[in-house]
């Protein structure tokens, strides 16, 4: 399949009704790519595939760099195959080919979630406060809308942490409380979102601009910690908002579905089957929730939907404790575009009560194919190589861990290598007659690595049956550090990357409803990473 056929086929996101595939490592992602494409590299294609896609059935276009021996949208389409995906096809010529033709490509991640925020930013009229204005006092009461893990990272002093549409139930205390009430998240989509959400509730908040980013730019300090731990809001302020949360996504067009239809509508397999999205605490989702949902706390539904909704054009049902939260994040689902929103009438005690079955854990059920993989691909256990080493009769050691795991700590010796690129550049460090260990900190990564090189000609690849902790504790030698130069399969959160790295990160995402076609920015470096 070409551009321009891809092209004609209908690229209209959010209504697209076929996944978008980048199989590339998230740093070739992030400078560049196909617009409304979703992230999914080899390295995780036989763990996220499944969820990305609420069904099999569904069409699939992926696609690479499209340079000469770049074989991963081949690789990856025999992947999906085996996975169960039923309709594949390649996007010839990959990124490569699309740009020669002209094609705009999109630089950053999240593009679509963060463009929505500025065009919400300018339409729905939502105040803002600076840092210099915020400084000068009266800053009344501050809320960062962030997940709590990133708030531990670091917030403003004297902040509070409510994530996402958590924030909801708690704004009539608030409102009581304070006569001004800011929020902030790491940049500038949440907080303009949970602004918005806000007023539209009926209380007037300010997001804090270009959030802990611009603080700190502006001269601010933050600190780090879990902080204070919001008390919960009253039962009476819960049910009013929710009422009004509901009211606002039913005028929107979402629609409610009963926990009988939703478990009908899951058990079978074609288009009607929807991505269910838990907006919910991560302990909450722990806790028990309906199968095969997928986790997405403090406004992350909103802000990351490109990376989870692959196929945009499928029915999403949204649920939570039977709150507000569910309705509110439908309620900005529809707003953005998606055509089927529903929400669980009642959430997941609704569900529970109806005696649907339950799920607990992170909920990611690993492939049968992967479980095939780690019974069957060749193995040497720790202690036998470890003896090995001493005895320094030592084989070629690649490691498939991410970079940053490998610079925590990897074998002696061991060569990074990123999973994605395996196939290819094996050939620079081995010969298809050698003895090859591939290692990872997941030891499935290594079992799934050592498979990838049986399938290309090194009939001696073997995995480490075991992961970086139990080598440590076997008492085998990590070398830490050398961390490849090269390395594009992180992308660091723009906070991480310096304060020019800041300000370049905020200058491309104000400028994304500035002219710049798809998301188009002048430095591929600068669109920053899901977190802000």
């Amino acid at each position: 399949m070409g551009a321009a056929e891809l092209v004609a086929r209908g690229m209209d996101w959010p209504r697209r009704g076929w996944a978008l595939l980048d199989v590339r490592d998230a740093g070739e992602f992030e400078r560049g790519h196909v617009p409304g494409a979703t992230s999914l590299p080899r390295r995780m294609l036989e763990f996220r595939a499944l969820e990305v896609m609420p069904d099999a059935g569904w069409p699939v276009v992926v696609y690479d760099s499209g340079r000469p021996g770049d074989r991963r949208a081949a690789l990856a389409a025999d992947r999906l195959g085996e996975l169960g995906v039923e309709r594949v096809e390649i996007l010839a010529g990959g990124v490569l080919g699309w740009s020669m033709e002209g094609r705009a490509l999109a630089t950053g991640v999240n593009v679509p979630s963060k463009r929505f925020g500025e065009e919400v930013l300018e339409g729905d009229g939502v105040k803002v406060v600076t840092p210099a204005e915020l400084m000068r006092g009266g800053a009344g009461a501050i809320c960062d809308v962030r997940t709590a893990r990133e708030f531990a990272d670091h917030h403003l002093e004297g902040a509070v942490s409510l994530p996402g549409f958590d924030l909801a139930g708690h704004l009539p205390g608030l409102a009581r409380q304070s006569d001004r009430i800011i929020l902030n998240c790491a940049g500038r989509t949440r907080s303009i979102i949970a602004a918005a959400t806000a007023g539209a509730l009926g209380y007037a908040c300010a997001a804090l601009e270009n959030g802990t980013m611009g603080w700190r730019l502006a001269g601010g300090e933050v600190e780090s910690g879990a902080g204070e731990e919001m008390p919960g809001a009253a039962k009476a302020d819960v049910v009013a908002v929710a009422a009004r949360a509901r009211e606002l996504a039913l005028s929107q067009g979402v629609v409610p579905v009963a926990a009988a239809d939703l478990a009908r509508r899951r058990a079978e397999a074609g288009p009607e089957r929807p991505y269910v999205l838990d907006v919910r605490a991560l302990e909450a989702f722990e806790a028990g929730h309906v199968p095969g949902a997928i986790c997405l706390p403090g406004g992350q539904a909103i802000q990351r939907t490109d990376d989870f909704l692959a196929v945009p054009g499928a029915p999403v049902v949204v649920t939570d404790d039977g709150d507000a939260r569910a309705w509110l994040a439908a309620w900005w689902l529809k707003r953005m575009g998606f055509a089927q929103v529903f929400v669980l009438e009642g959430g997941v005690p609704a569900w529970r009560e109806a005696g649907q079955d339950m799920a607990t854990g992170r909920g990611r059920q690993r492939p049968e194919l992967v479980d095939r993989v780690v019974a069957e691909v060749p193995k040497i256990g720790a202690g036998e190589l470890n003896e090995r080493l001493r005895r320094d009769d030592v084989p070629v050691t690649i490691d498939v861990s991410s970079s940053r795991a490998y610079a925590r700590g990897h074998l002696p010796g061991a060569i990074w290598i990123s999973r994605g690129w395996l196939e290819h550049e094996i050939r620079r460090h081995a010969s298809p007659g050698d003895l090859v260990v591939v290692t990872a900190h997941d030891r499935v990564q290594a079992m799934l690595g050592a498979e990838a090189l049986l399938r290309t000609g090194y009939p001696k690849a073997v995995a480490l049956d075991a992961d970086m902790r139990d080598w440590r504790a076997l008492g085998g030698a990590v070398d830490t550090g050398n961390l490849p130069a090269h390395a594009l399969d992180i992308v660091e959160p723009p906070y991480a990357k310096g304060l020019e790295g800041m300000r370049a990160y905020l200058e491309w995402e104000i400028g994304l409803t500035g002219g710049a076609p798809d998301g188009k920015s002048p430095s591929a470096a600068a669109g920053g990473s899901a977190g802000a």
